[in-house]
């Protein structure tokens, strides 16, 4: 009598666990592409003479990611990706000569969104990410070049929307900025007797997405 009951509880419990099964959880992969604006704050120190120059610089950059994650349910995913930024140039000035400045970053991220649903086939997209970027710097004179990597991690946010073409494709589109703080790192200075000093990059602007769901 005792394993019968229990055989009832167990296959009730198991067809429980079956009916409240979220039919939109699973895997997803997706792609996306971004125009952002790009602004860099920093200095530049010189060791024997203690100026300190403005070393800010700023452009527009397109960005391009990759991404797999997992849907919890119809308002929740978590996902792991890869950006790369390509190179923007800008120009910082000091009183003896103009320095070009080139940058191209890597970040791997991870990120959390909340996908509420607005209409049949919408949803909002409210999301937060963040992880670790690399960028690779070049400074150049008219008559010196020199190149060097920046590490530092950053975070960011985003807002849009989600639509479903089909029961396993989707377009997204949005809006989102993220901050790098990049660890102070001596440019050359041996040589050049320069510091860039401190830099922080903040990126915003709007992206385009694509993911297909397993």
């Amino acid at each position: 009598m005792n394993k019968k009951l229990l055989s009832i509880i167990a296959s009730a419990t198991l067809f429980s666990n079956l009916a409240l099964a979220d039919e939109n959880s699973g895997f997803f992969i997706g792609a996306d592409a971004a125009w952002m604006h790009a602004q860099v704050k920093s200095e530049l120190k010189h060791k024997n003479t203690k100026q300190n120059f403005n070393g800010d610089i700023s452009g527009n950059i397109p960005s391009f990611g990759l991404k797999l994650g997992y849907r919890l349910n119809e308002n929740h995913r978590i996902y792991a990706g890869y950006n790369y930024s390509d190179e923007f140039s800008d120009f910082i000035k000091t009183p003896k000569i103009q320095i070009e400045g080139d940058f191209t970053t890597h970040k791997f991220l991870t990120g959390y969104d909340f996908t509420p649903k607005l209409f049949e086939k919408t949803r909002a997209v409210l999301g937060v990410y963040g992880g670790y970027a690399r960028t690779d710097l070049t400074l150049k004179t008219s008559f010196l070049s020199l190149s060097q990597n920046f590490d530092g991690y950053f975070y960011g946010a985003k807002i849009g929307a989600l639509y479903d073409l089909t029961p396993h494709n989707e377009i997204e589109l949005g809006f989102k900025a993220e901050q790098i703080h990049y660890n102070s790192r001596n440019f050359y200075q041996n040589k050049v007797g320069s510091n860039f000093y401190d830099p922080k990059q903040t990126n915003y602007g709007v992206y385009l997405g694509y993911n297909y769901k397993f």
